[in-house]
């Protein structure tokens, strides 16, 4: 039978018309190589179309040592050189990228990113799986407290400085020696987020004291837990053995007091919540029988869910609805990755007091039998994930 969510939105059809958007698989353009969901980092969700496409192709030739790396139509020397600094600090797993080495160079052909190492790929790997080992333990304590317990133990592994000789802005160095600079504290908290499932980035700025004058260059972060952003200091919260908890689950308002990012920074300055006030979602199971959708099966969110095989030529497949009860149109874009294969819609516009359906009819369920997990994105933030296994 139908779970009550699912009737509050045939309901709703009654007085509002209910849109259904059917998608198709579609192959993505991220990095091939990257061991996490690369839309865990929140300033990827921001970057061009031509600047993701230039990330990707970074993001696979520092996993794998390319020499050079092609800069698409439409990205600037400026943001080319820019990208440089973002991957070095956005994606510090790639530690044998020396980016100060590294550079952008302009030819006959158009421009090129030519990346220099500092050290044996071989290294870069184990520093991969051993990052990816340690990340579990976050993972296991779900966002809100892995996060919290992450800032917290960056307290207790480094002491503020650096060492002569090795670059203690990045987490390699940084955990090696036990020391490590702002940088240091901001790159390894993005990097243990993103392998433990979390959605962060690293962010770059200025900051200034409570009268409002320079103290220098700075770096901080900022992530997002159950479907809320809020922004965090490790590197001021370090306190000796023990971390404070003032910069925190800052709030953006209160940060910029103190805490002002680059202009490349600016996309995200406003980002409070995944969705906006009054703007809700809801995920569902349907039933499909081969031609469209046949009916309902369930809300249930937070367990897996145990179902039967269906009828000859029936499969399940997942839904969800966003609600806009609010007064004014939201556009909103939902991606999912169902089964590990990512599946995308185009921007939507939600009218108000009015919702749309996302549903999907991917081949690899029909007829399948076993364990299935779908993660729901809107603007490429994780909102949700629902599991399910078919006997």
């Amino acid at each position: 039978m139908m779970g009550k969510l699912w009737m509050k939105a045939v309901g709703t059809c009654c007085c509002a018309v209910l849109l259904v958007c059917l998608l198709s698989a579609a192959a993505g353009a991220e990095p091939s190589r990257c061991p996490y969901d690369i839309h865990l980092s929140v300033m990827y969700n921001y970057l061009s179309d031509a600047e993701r496409t230039l990330y990707d192709r970074l993001y696979d030739a520092l996993w794998t040592g390319q020499g050079s790396v092609p800069v698409p139509a439409g990205v600037t020397k400026a943001r080319a050189e820019w990208m440089l600094d973002y991957i070095y600090n956005e994606a510090p797993e790639l530690c044998a990228y020396d980016r100060w080495a590294s550079r952008v160079t302009t030819g006959s052909g158009g421009m090129t990113i030519i990346p220099v190492y500092k050290m044996p790929l071989r290294e870069q790997e184990r520093f991969i799986r051993e990052t990816a080992d340690k990340a579990r333990r976050y993972a296991k304590l779900g966002e809100k407290k892995g996060l919290r317990t992450l800032h917290d133990d960056l307290s207790a592994r480094f002491a503020y400085g650096s060492v002569d000789g090795e670059d203690t802005q990045l987490a390699y160095f940084a955990l090696k020696n036990g020391k490590a600079v702002c940088n240091g504290y901001a790159q390894t908290f993005v990097m243990y987020a993103h392998f433990a499932g979390f959605t962060a980035s690293y962010i770059d700025g200025k900051v200034y004291d409570d009268s409002g004058s320079y103290v220098g260059n700075h770096a901080w972060n900022i992530a997002c837990a159950d479907g809320r952003f809020f922004w965090l200091d490790p590197t001021w919260d370090d306190q000796g053995s023990r971390a404070s908890h003032q910069w925190y689950d800052v709030d953006g308002s209160t940060m910029l007091k103190t805490h002002r990012p680059d202009p490349e920074y600016q996309p995200i300055l406003s980002l409070t919540t995944v969705l906006p006030d009054r703007v809700t979602f809801t995920m569902h199971l349907d039933v499909n029988n081969g031609s469209g959708f046949s009916r309902g099966i369930t809300d249930k969110i937070g367990q897996t869910v145990r179902l039967r095989s269906l009828a000859s030529g029936e499969y399940y497949t997942p839904a969800m609805v966003i609600w806009n009860s609010s007064r004014r149109a939201v556009r909103v874009t939902v991606s999912c990755r169902l089964d590990g294969q990512w599946i995308r819609w185009n921007a939507c516009e939600v009218q108000p007091d009015s919702n749309i359906a996302f549903r999907t009819n991917a081949d690899q369920l029909r007829g399948g039998t076993g364990s299935h997990k779908i993660v729901w994105y809107c603007g490429g933030i994780r909102l949700g994930t629902f599991t399910w296994q078919v006997k």
